[in-house]
């Protein structure tokens, strides 16, 4: 049986896969420095982009809480998911490339975050992610 931390970093990994096959799939397997900025894809692999950032994030922060209870598994999530949504529209944080990146790490964090009841405060409502996920999100 997986401790809650295993269980965690488990699902932080599959997330983080499922992020990044669905960047290539959106990139077509090309580097993302090489797409153009005026590609239509270019909005959906910012927010994939935030994701997998954000979950790389939440697994080096989990390894380093080593066996912590819960509450500081949970406030470490939280912190994480803080500061990349307090990070909108601050200097150097502008424009849509930016606001797609970050939202892309809060709904990385708000989606681990409502996988797990167990954690203090109960289950946590996932933000509805589905429009930019599927890459119709909105400029």
């Amino acid at each position: 049986m997986l401790t809650s931390r295993e269980a965690l970093i488990a699902s932080a990994l599959r997330l983080q896969s499922e992020t990044h096959q669905r960047l290539v799939a959106v990139s077509g397997g090309q580097s993302l420095c090489t797409l153009s900025r005026g590609a239509d894809r270019l909005q959906s692999l910012k927010y994939f982009e935030g994701m997998a950032a954000a979950l790389a994030e939440v697994r080096r922060a989990i390894r380093l809480l080593s066996d912590s209870p819960d509450e500081d598994t949970h406030e470490a999530l939280r912190d994480i998911r803080d500061r990349w949504a307090t990070q909108s529209g601050a200097p150097g944080r502008t424009g849509w490339a930016w606001a797609d990146y970050l939202a892309g790490g809060v709904d990385a964090v708000e989606r681990l975050l409502a996988e797990y009841p167990w954690l203090p405060h109960g289950r946590r409502g996932c933000p509805a992610d589905a429009t930019r996920a599927s890459g119709d999100s909105q400029s």
